[in-house]
């Protein structure tokens, strides 16, 4: 986030009128002031609805934003959300659904200038997110929680993007899949398997070669790590996006962004050009989240190790609530561990590990690690 400051010459004049004039113009500074502050934020704004169930919203759920930890939106009873972000930084929405409905990230957007519309929540619920993974044999967790990352998108026509209201508008596009695309990733890690395209009944299915008119194709197990995802049409452009993987992680680059139609002549939208942040510093954690209790005391622990002198912070959180926190400390490149006594209240359950990383240049990573309270 940028700064730039302009100064204006103007000639003297010695009456009292210009006098009064130049007071008055110099207490309104402050204000001024106040003005091009607020330039350096956008708002993001769209509407949370389940996969399968467009009509159905999720109040009481949180948008987030994952570079930003402080951030967060409430969804409204119409599905909508509003959050206030940085300009000129990335920007990773993702969304803490009602229980039934599982935490889904967006793509990772570049902020530039302009107001971010209709970037909507594709949100998967439990059913069938557990059908997908038996349907396409992904690991799962003790959790049921994927093991790696699943990385999806739709090949949308433009008309999706055309609509400037949900509903009516967004909604009534359907199906919205730009049929015949295909789609690759950079890099290719590990055992990531895909792209696999759905047919036209909603339904991955690896024998299909390109996109149907439901758009949708997703990859899986994939590992952590930043991912560019380029498109391609025989009869039409389409736009990029840039996904960001950790383990257990959904990202879904839900329409009308994600894999869009571009009109004759246009160029991708300036905010899904990001680069991947340079976050060399960040560090890797060693396995997983683990809990150690102590009488009635539940202390959660996460090793990992820093290229850099870093500022580390360990949360852990379900949902909204905070179930406990560590000091922001400063530490040396090396292994280290953090570690955050549970609240004696809080009840059992599954809960998220949130290590926060900030180097000296200000690059800041958060790495989260699923973990399950116990009694």
């Amino acid at each position: 986030m940028s700064t730039s400051i302009v100064r204006l010459r103007r000639p003297l004049v010695s009456s009292l009128t210009a006098l009064a004039l130049v007071l008055t113009a110099v207490a309104f500074l402050p204000a001024a002031a106040s003005a091009g502050g607020a330039d350096d934020t956008v708002h993001i704004r769209g509407v949370a609805y389940a996969f399968f169930g467009i009509d159905d919203h999720m109040p009481g759920a949180i948008v987030r934003i994952e570079e930003f930890p402080e951030l967060a939106a409430p969804v409204q009873p119409d599905g909508s959300y509003d959050i206030e972000v940085p300009d000129d930084a990335n920007v990773t929405p993702y969304i803490d659904p009602p229980p039934g409905y599982r935490t889904t990230y967006l793509q990772t957007f570049h902020t530039s200038g302009q107001d971010l519309e209709a970037v909507h929540f594709q949100v998967t619920p439990d059913l069938y997110y557990s059908a997908f993974a038996g349907l396409l044999s992904v690991p799962l967790d003790d959790q049921q929680t994927i093991k790696e990352c699943v990385i999806v998108s739709t090949f949308s026509i433009h008309e999706a993007r055309d609509a400037t209201t949900f509903d009516p508008g967004f909604k009534d596009v359907y199906p919205h899949g730009l049929a015949g695309s295909t789609a690759t990733m950079d890099p290719v890690e590990g055992n990531t398997r895909g792209p696999i395209y759905f047919n036209s009944s909603v339904i991955p299915d690896p024998a299909e070669t390109s996109s149907s008119v439901d758009g949708g194709v997703l990859w899986v197990e994939v590992p952590p790590g930043w991912y560019r995802m380029t498109p391609s049409n025989p009869g039409a452009g389409v736009a990029p996006f840039l996904a960001h993987c950790e383990n257990g992680r959904l990202v879904n680059a839900s329409p009308p962004w994600g894999f869009y139609e571009l009109k004759p002549g246009e160029e991708p939208d300036p905010a899904v050009l990001a680069d991947p942040p340079d976050d060399s510093v960040a560090g890797r954690v060693r396995g997983e989240a683990r809990v150690r209790v102590r009488g009635d005391r539940r202390t959660v622990r996460v090793r990992f190790r820093t290229d850099e002198p870093v500022t580390a912070r360990l949360r852990v959180l379900r949902g909204d609530e905070r179930l406990g926190s560590s000091a922001d400390v400063s530490l040396r490149a090396g292994s280290h561990r953090l570690q955050v006594r549970i609240r004696r209240s809080t009840s059992a359950g599954p809960a998220v590990a949130r290590l926060r990383l900030r180097d000296e240049a200000g690059n800041r990573r958060a790495i989260e690690r699923a973990v399950v309270i116990p009694r």
